[in-house]
């Protein structure tokens, strides 16, 4: 309890203020207040940053994220309430309003008839008359979620690298590399619980089960104040809470994997389960029993959650998902060779939300999440092994006050206990183990105002306390919009943010990944960045957005190949080398058409990457790997009667990489043998070949024993495209030529849908 008491001892000017602010609204008489939740009128679940307005008054806001809205002095008598939400029919009220009622009225939407109606579609929402300034920020809508072709199933990572200042690794990676970041760099959450390795297959799916996602917020950069913990993005995925109609259900069965999803009605409240399971191994078995070398490998993961409301204030819900990864590789049966892998995530939440007074709303969460693998090699008679376990048990609470119709007021605080373990053993010894278990404190205050109504600001503070060398740092945050006419916005963000957790990564194999917490020996990450953008809704149908980022790196760090690590006490400083620097800068541009039979967008990135680290590359500056100076994207959609087709196409500036630079001969002084040797040269100084690939799809609806029914087939690189990973280079014959290892060939699939 010593780091909590310390932890408690340290309280800031900001966080009691935050306290008294909270105890006064608490107390505070409303009037003339319109209050409730918005929510879909075919399942009962409520709809996030839902606008909510009375036009002849310029009066409104937007659902929280929990679907609540409040709406504060408004006139006495008849009024028209217009509410919207992209995907769902606007809906248009008469509303009697008494000058001293507090009126609670919650609106449920009905789902437009659209194309591909019970179908998954990506796509980029942006709210009509939206009052948030948030810029950088991409809401996948209610229900949907990315149906372009792809390498077995619909994922939600991979639809997020098709976006402008997203890419990914290589083909077989669901890592998202975010405006220059690292993985690492970006915060992954799943019902507001961090994930710390989200790829199941080796990067081929994501954890996520598209079956079960309600909505995503994904913020590219300059991310508000209620997030924290990471130098780059925030992707933020809610799973559905339940059909509250009607039981109902749906799934697919692919050449890879089957999945189910199942939800349905209780007693004041709804419930939902997924689950999700690759069958390779029986095809794996028999492939094996014929003499083939082939390894034994699948993977499973589950979604549950039960909701339940409690009269009109109180709403209970509990989530959870647990994941698997198995991976067993006979290297000489004869021999007792072997690699084996397995790694999973476990994660379950309690949350209870309550309605305190029409304009303040609670929500309380407790959590815990745990990331563990375990890697063991055996190479005749000699064993080794990695292990990694993170663990997270959190207390937060964010409370929203909504003051009136220029300020809404957000506070939270959140206290986490980490447990986090990164070890290795050779011959059976062990050979070091870094083990921490740090307290973590954070407050946050946030205010979205809107002083003019032109102007729209968001601004923010959040405080944090991290036990493991005793930091204590703040970090501001803002955005500022302008509406230079009703369909176009100027908008600008900047903010400061830390990062305490550092993923030691193999770019391409997800479960080789292991997270290393820091110490006091290594001082936390730090980066501050700056965004600016335009909008532009051309129309009903076309959408336009323009963007500038940079951001200003330091204090980071990077795996240390060469440093013997203390064995009787080691520390993050023996394994990293630290104190680096580096800057992200680039130019986004994104045109997307949203309504009609065809649909797509088309984005583009202009980017630079560098990184600086004392020890490396001679001091000298040096891109990163995924440092990619063009990025090009396009997808597209069309639909005809029972027929949909779809594509995707990427473009990408070659990867970096450190090309050799002289070879020469080593005598072993105890053998008198000699091995030859390749020089590295300057660090990722050399390029490969440009990146590109074209996906397509082709779906037709269906009955199926009376349910609803979709065939599929996809093509994954239609012109077998093999681009390039890495260049290996062979130490034992550096005479030989470098050799390129290849990414995947062309990939067909197909597989069947189905819903009822």
């Amino acid at each position: 309890m010593k780091p909590l008491i310390s932890s408690l001892s340290k309280i800031s000017p900001l966080q009691i203020g935050t306290i008294v602010i909270l105890n006064f609204v608490a107390y505070a008489a409303h009037a003339a207040i319109l209050s409730g939740f918005v929510s879909d009128e075919s399942n009962g679940e409520n709809l996030p940053a839902a606008t909510v307005t009375f036009p002849d008054l310029s009066l409104g806001t937007l659902s929280n994220d929990e679907g609540y809205y409040a709406i504060k002095n408004i006139p006495t008598g008849r009024h028209l309430l217009r509410v919207t939400y992209i995907g769902y029919s606007s809906r248009f009220d008469t509303i009697s309003i008494d000058s001293t009622q507090q009126l609670r009225y919650d609106i449920k939407l009905v789902p437009e008839t659209v194309f591909l109606s019970k179908e998954t579609v990506i796509t980029a929402k942006k709210n009509e008359e939206s009052l948030l300034p948030q810029i950088s920020v991409t809401v996948l809508q209610a229900n949907t979620i990315e149906r372009l072709p792809s390498v077995g199933e619909p994922d939600l990572l991979r639809s997020l690298q098709l976006l402008p200042g997203v890419q990914s690794a290589s083909d077989i990676s669901s890592g998202l590399y975010v405006r220059g970041g690292g993985p690492d760099q970006t915060r992954i959450l799943l019902d507001q619980v961090p994930l710390y390795n989200p790829a199941h297959a080796f990067g081929f799916f994501s954890t996520f089960n598209p079956d079960a996602i309600k909505d995503v917020t994904f913020y590219k950069g300059a991310y508000p104040a209620q997030y924290g913990g990471n130098l780059g993005a925030v992707l933020d995925v809610q799973n559905k809470e339940g059909n509250r109609k009607e039981f109902s259900g749906k799934g697919a069965i692919s050449l890879i994997s089957g999945r189910l999803m199942l939800e349905g009605p209780i007693q004041e409240g709804s419930w939902t389960i997924a689950g999700r399971r690759t069958y390779l191994d029986p095809v794996l078995n028999i492939i094996r029993n014929r003499g083939t070398d082939v390894p034994d490998y699948y993977f499973y993961d589950f979604n549950g959650k039960l909701n339940r409301q409690v009269g009109d204030r109180d709403t209970f819900v509990i989530s959870s998902y647990f994941g698997r990864d198995y991976l067993d590789f006979q290297l000489d049966p004869k021999a007792d060779s072997f690699f084996n892998i397995v790694w999973g995530n476990k994660a379950v939440m309690g949350r209870w939300k309550r309605i305190f007074t029409p304009t303040v709303f609670g929500r309380f969460v407790t959590f815990f999440s745990q990331y563990k693998s375990d890697i063991n090699v055996r190479i005749f008679d000699t064993p080794a092994g990695f292990s990694n376990n993170v663990e997270d048990l959190t207390l937060k609470s964010d409370i929203s006050y909504f003051a009136n119709n220029k300020h809404t007021v957000t506070s939270g605080s959140q206290l986490s206990f980490f447990d986090f373990s990164f070890g290795s053993s050779f011959n059976q010894q062990e050979q070091f183990t870094l083990k921490t278990k740090p307290v973590q404190l954070c407050f946050y205050l946030q205010d979205d105002w809107k002083p003019t109504p032109l102007v729209d600001a968001r601004i923010g503070l959040r405080s944090v306390y991290f036990s493991e060398g005793d930091y204590q740092m703040l970090e501001p945050r803002m955005t500022l919009s302008y509406s230079l006419s009703p369909t176009f916005r100027a908008k600008i963000a900047t903010g400061v943010y830390h990062q305490y957790l550092q993923l030691v990564t193999s770019e391409g194999f997800g479960g080789g990944d292991f997270w290393v917490p820091l110490d006091e020996t290594v001082r936390p990450g730090r980066s501050w960045q700056f965004v600016s953008g335009l909008e532009w809704e051309t129309s009903p149908s076309y959408f336009f957005n323009a963007e500038g980022y940079f951001t200003n790196l330091s204090r980071l760090v990077i795996i240390d190949t060469e440093n013997v690590v203390d064995i009787e006490r080691p520390r993050s400083k023996d394994i990293f080398k630290t104190e680096g620097t580096g800057f992200a800068t680039g130019v986004e541009f994104f045109l997307e058409k949203r309504k009609g039979s065809s649909r797509g967008w088309i984005g583009y990135t202009l980017g630079w990457t560098q990184r600086r680290f004392e020890e490396i590359n001679e001091g000298r500056s040096f891109p990163p790997k995924y440092d990619r100076r063009h990025n090009i994207s396009f997808t597209g959609t069309h639909q005809r009667n029972k027929w949909t087709l779809s594509s995707s196409f990427v473009y990408g500036t070659g990867q970096a990489f450190t090309p050799a630079s002289a070879r020469y001969s080593l005598r072993d002084p105890a053998t008198g043998l000699f091995s030859d040797r390749a020089l590295a040269g300057r660090r990722n100084t050399a390029r490969l070949l440009p990146y590109h690939r074209l996906d397509l799809g082709l779906r037709r609806k269906t009955d199926i024993f009376g349910a609803n029914g979709e065939y599929y087939f996809q093509v994954f690189n239609v012109y077998s495209r093999r681009n390039e990973w890495f260049v290996q280079y062979d130490t034992e014959n550096p005479q030989t030529e470098p050799k390129v290892i290849k990414m995947l060939p062309i990939v067909p699939t197909f597989g069947l849908n189905f819903s009822f």
